[in-house]
């Protein structure tokens, strides 16, 4: 990245130390990719096992990104090629003046990645999703998908999760719709967590599970391990891919079998495929308080999302019998945003108040305005209130005044 090179994201910071040539952290002279002695290729079965293998269990060294691992201030790591490491500080995007000075080097912290979680990287399965033993999560892409090189994503895991107050200090939200929401968590009311990739999903489902009374039990289900259960009546389960000699364990079944082990509330961490239905029944069925997050732009967005995942599950419900359970199960919508300074916020959190003709009606009960930048209430009083009366949470009508 040279100074001329300027990036058009109003969110990528470039530090001065890269306005020249990138720096390197190695002393050996950089090779080119068309060499005659090409780099040995990312791990595959042929050396699973071989010299190098890390224990999962011990400390790993990632070589020329260790350092960026262990810096709490830095939530994501992103390697597109040998010369841009780039890391998330504090919401925003910026190279991080680290350099790989050779394609064996990089495949080298590949290999370490994957001898560390047990994985495979090959040209028939060119891409690994999985986590760290210390939480983080990792994705890898490799040939012949990518063409200059594997490509590595680290998100960070967190030592401890945030707990609403944490966030209202990080200004995701302010002090009333943190009590608005944590007596929400108290009077079981069913949550849906909608967000963009990076808007602050997970942890906001984290701050949520903290308030969830004991010793009730509680299952969580994930793909990669990313929430944090601290009560000691809770279940924490992980789908499972399929390998050559296992079958998948995918999260529908998860949610199936765990009905079977009287869960209080039923918390998914994201909702990607057809589990999205089997979710919708158990909300409806006795697991009031349940909670999960699914990937969409906006409120309204994230309605279309479910029915869209509800139609994965091969099970043959018309639209509108899809649309009754999700109106019947959830109460409420809360949105999270990456504004442009960064700062992860709730934008919107919303009711879902019923069904107008065949459309799903939303009801705003606070906000984000950016133009102030401030949160607001605008007055209106969930028709759920009734729940925090009879559940004993001390809300007062004018509370939304």
């Amino acid at each position: 990245m040279y100074e001329d090179d300027e990036p058009t994201d109003p969110n990528l910071v470039i530090p001065k130390v890269l306005r020249g040539p990138a720096a390197s952290l190695t002393s050996a002279p950089a090779s080119d990719a068309g060499t005659s002695n090409p780099p040995p290729p990312p791990r595959t079965a042929g050396n699973i096992g071989g010299p190098g293998a890390v224990n999962a269990s011990s400390q790993i060294f990632l070589g020329p990104i260790d350092s960026l691992m262990k810096d709490p201030t830095i939530t994501e790591i992103m390697i597109n090629d040998l010369r841009n490491v780039m890391i998330e500080r504090d919401g925003k995007m910026s190279y991080s003046g680290f350099s790989f000075q050779s394609l064996d080097d990089l495949n080298l912290v590949v290999r370490t990645l994957l001898d560390a979680t047990g994985k495979f990287l090959t040209p028939e399965s060119p891409y690994v999703d999985t986590s760290l033993p210390d939480g983080s999560r990792v994705h890898l892409v490799g040939s012949p998908i990518t063409q200059k090189g594997p490509c590595i994503t680290i998100r960070k895991f967190p030592k401890t999760s945030f707990t609403l107050k944490d966030l209202v200090s990080k200004r995701t939200l302010d002090f009333r719709m943190n009590e608005f929401l944590i007596g929400c968590v108290q009077a079981r009311i069913n949550l849906l967590i909608s967000g963009g990739t990076g808007s602050g999903k997970t942890s906001l489902l984290n701050a949520l599970i903290h308030p969830i009374p004991h010793p009730a039990p509680n299952v969580t289900f994930e793909d990669t391990p990313e929430l944090v259960m601290s009560h000691r009546n809770s279940v924490s389960m992980q789908t499972k891919p399929q390998t050559p000699s296992s079958p998948e364990v995918n999260a529908r079944q998860l949610v199936v079998n765990s009905l079977r082990m009287r869960p209080d509330r039923i918390i998914v961490g994201e909702c990607r495929k057809g589990e999205a239905l089997d979710m919708l029944q158990a909300m409806n069925t006795g697991h009031s308080g349940s909670i999960t997050t699914v990937h969409a732009n906006f409120p309204r967005d994230a309605l279309s999302r479910i029915e869209t995942l509800c139609l994965m599950s091969e099970v043959n419900l018309p639209l509108m019998a899809i649309r009754k359970q999700m109106v019947s199960a959830l109460d409420l919508i809360v949105h999270v945003r990456r504004y442009r300074d960064g700062v992860r916020r709730i934008s919107s959190i919303m009711e879902l108040t019923g069904l107008e003709g065949e459309v799903p009606t939303l009801q705003e009960i606070f906000l984000y305005d950016e133009t102030a930048g401030a949160f607001r209430c605008t007055g209106f009083v969930p028709t759920f209130f009734e729940e925090f009366e009879s559940r004993g949470v001390s809300l007062r009508k004018d509370f939304f005044a």
